[in-house]
């Protein structure tokens, strides 16, 4: 499942080190009598259940914590039976499965190394490994790489991990691939995400600067939850969730002070182009947050499938250990909310166009077709400024086809052929009889 993969990138050294996921105490049960009758199974279930009421953002409100609180009892009931750890994993997922929050989740050891060997080999069969030409949307091996399509006027990056590569940091990077794309004259940017699973947001900030100026963006505003887990790993947070408390706010969520841009910090220079972004089933977390500021900022297209994540979401996790099996998960402590507020309860992101990811080659076609040099045609204004692209425009509710002459920005107008025809201050650079509707 795609959380439990979630589980194992966000946690690889769990094999090697159990020690850093912070074990639940059940000091405050050792006086309880009921509570050592329990079998081990069902002393973690209750450790559990208290833990999430606690610590998860949904949580926060009492009337939520009063229902998740009412399933306690049927799943203590269904403990009494369980004889393995896999099944009281599987118990604890159910359990947590109407909460729609892929970031917490719990798994075993056995299973994150059934993962892992999972992983290696579906690596193997998909022939992921250095980039081909041939099969370009295939999965590469690397964090990120990029490939020039000349004849297409396509750069064509595929962006599958938000870490920066030790070889290779992300900033830098992107500073050689756009350069090269300025170099070359490169109309169209294809940004592939569909095997990001997520990492560090910073990455995804770095990319989204040379899409969109950092002074006209809206963030995403993030909601702290103060908890007795989150104060296990840093006692400084005990102390502000009682100040936070003790002023009133025990039901509340701490609203994270927004992002500020640095004095120094200096604007790299906008691509003009048309950018495509892929979003595929296995696009979350980080991943999902860049797609998300792309539709809510109206930079390029998404083409793909619909997400498995949300646009507002839950993140930031804290790992977490039950002391009486060898049970481990991970738990969200933050609430996301997406920069277009009145979107915010979209449960999912959809496509603009939606195509089968499953067939790599017809995929590429298909944008080598769409978004390639030949399905667009330039223009510039008879002063030879404000030069832009001509855009055929069709679908979405459209009457007729019609025409954009501008930029990926919205920096353009919208002409239907007749206007076009009419328009005496740009010349068109490609036959206007090729736009038949």
């Amino acid at each position: 499942m795609v959380w439990q993969t979630l589980l194992l990138v966000s946690s690889a050294a769990v094999a090697q080190n159990l020690s850093m996921f912070k074990m639940l105490s059940d000091s405050v049960y050792l006086a309880d009598a009921k509570y050592r009758a329990l079998n081990k199974y069902q002393k973690d279930a209750t450790l559990f259940m208290d833990m999430v009421a606690d610590t998860h953002p949904y949580y926060v409100k009492a009337e939520r914590r009063a229902e998740w609180m009412a399933k306690k009892p049927a799943l203590i009931e269904q403990c009494k039976s369980i004889e393995t750890d896999e099944a009281f994993a599987d118990a604890l997922i159910a359990v947590l499965g109407p909460l729609h929050d892929k970031h917490t989740d719990v798994t075993t050891p056995k299973r994150l190394q059934e993962q892992k060997a999972s992983a290696r080999q579906e690596a193997l069969s998909s022939g992921a490994g250095v980039a081909d030409k041939a099969h370009i949307m295939r999965p590469h091996a690397s964090h990120y790489d990029y490939q020039i399509f000349p004849d297409a006027s396509i750069c064509y990056l595929q962006f599958n991990k938000c870490e920066d590569a030790a070889d290779f940091p992300f900033y830098n990077f992107l500073d050689k691939m756009f350069a090269d794309m300025e170099a070359g004259g490169i109309k169209t940017l294809v940004v592939d995400v569909q095997y990001n699973s997520g990492g560090s947001s910073r990455l995804c900030d770095q990319l989204f600067m040379h899409l969109y100026p950092l002074d006209k963006m809206k963030f995403f505003t993030s909601y702290l939850r103060f908890s007795d887990l989150m104060a296990a790993y840093n006692p400084r947070m005990a102390e502000a969730k009682k100040k936070w408390e003790s002023d009133g706010h025990k039901d509340e969520l701490y609203m994270m002070p927004a992002p500020k841009i640095p004095a120094n910090f200096q604007q790299p220079e906008l691509y003009k182009g048309n950018v495509v972004f892929v979003m595929g089933k296995r696009t979350f977390s980080s991943a999902g947050m860049l797609l998300t500021n792309a539709r809510d900022h109206h930079v390029g297209t998404i083409i793909g499938s619909t997400s498995t994540f949300s646009p507002s979401h839950y993140g930031e996790v804290l790992p977490f250990r039950l002391p009486n099996t060898e049970i481990i998960g991970s738990i969200s402590t933050k609430y996301f909310a997406r920069p277009d507020a009145s979107a915010a309860d979209e449960r999912y992101l959809r496509p603009d166009v939606e195509i089968d990811l499953e067939d790599k080659d017809a995929a590429w076609s298909y944008i080598l077709k769409k978004y390639g040099a030949s399905s667009h045609h330039a223009l510039v204004d008879s002063s030879g400024h404000n030069p832009g692209w001509l855009w055929e425009i069709s679908g979405n509710g459209l009457q007729q086809k019609s025409y954009l002459f501008g930029t990926c920005h919205g920096e353009g107008h919208n002409f239907t052929r007749e206007e076009l025809l009419g328009v005496t201050s740009i010349l068109l650079l490609s036959e206007i009889t090729r736009f038949s509707t």
